[in-house]
């Protein structure tokens, strides 16, 4: 076993005791209310005729960011508060808050990866909402666009919080094209301080840049996209 996994091990032992006083600490502070007319706001302006059926939409992804709630928990926990020091080299200890089941959570020297898949599974979790519901502010660093709707459809942010330093996170989602295939949900966190440009996102050199949509690369790049969940 190497010393970095070591360092890993001793991360989440000493978080075990402090787990509920830093999820105590990012409380949901929108309402469902809230949410859903911000959501609904969303449709409107991409799909004007979606008024029938965009609340409904909403409340899913409602649901969706609850069950997210432990991982948005979980990267907040990680990201550094206002004057820390920064040393990209050092794991952080993350909070013992329990995952939900499926996903799958994993450290690097920069962050921290969650991973779930479903066979036929069109998606369950939403961590873009679960942020936002926190207070978290995320703005569109750039979205790769895949050849293939099938591929699925990612979007990397700079996530600022209330009393945080700013993190990079990314989304990647894919519902199953069929009932044999698996639904994909990622999200990778980076807390260095290293916001990736232009450049970077293309060259693949962001959190969990690379090897998306089964190892094919984008075909372009936008600036903003709808959230992949």
């Amino acid at each position: 076993m190497t010393s970095f996994s070591f360092l890993i091990i001793a991360g989440l032992i000493a978080s075990a005791g402090s787990a509920a006083a830093q999820a105590d600490s990012f409380p949901v502070v929108q309402s469902e209310t809230a949410f859903l007319d911000a959501c609904e706001h969303e449709w409107a302006k991409r799909e004007p005729n979606a008024a029938p059926w965009a609340r409904a939409e909403c409340q899913v992804k409602w649901r969706w960011a609850a069950a997210a709630g432990p991982m948005a928990d979980t990267i907040l926990a990680m990201s550094r508060a206002d004057g820390d020091a920064v040393n990209p080299q050092a794991p952080r200890a993350i909070s013992g808050a329990a995952m939900p089941a499926g996903v799958a959570m994993s450290l690097d020297a920069a962050g921290i990866r969650f991973d779930w898949q479903e066979p036929g599974s069109e998606g369950r979790y939403n961590v873009t909402g679960a942020l936002r519901s926190r207070g978290v502010d995320l703005q569109s660093l750039g979205c790769p666009q895949y050849p293939g709707a099938s591929m699925g459809r990612e979007k990397v942010m700079l996530a600022l919080a209330p009393g945080r330093q700013p993190f990079v996170v990314t989304v990647y989602s894919r519902a199953a094209p069929t009932s044999f295939e698996p639904g994909v949900y990622e999200v990778d966190a980076d807390f260095s301080g290293n916001v990736p440009d232009q450049q970077a996102l293309q060259a693949g050199r962001y959190p969990g840049g690379g090897g998306r949509a089964f190892a094919v690369g984008p075909n372009a790049w936008v600036a903003d996209c709808p959230d992949p969940e």
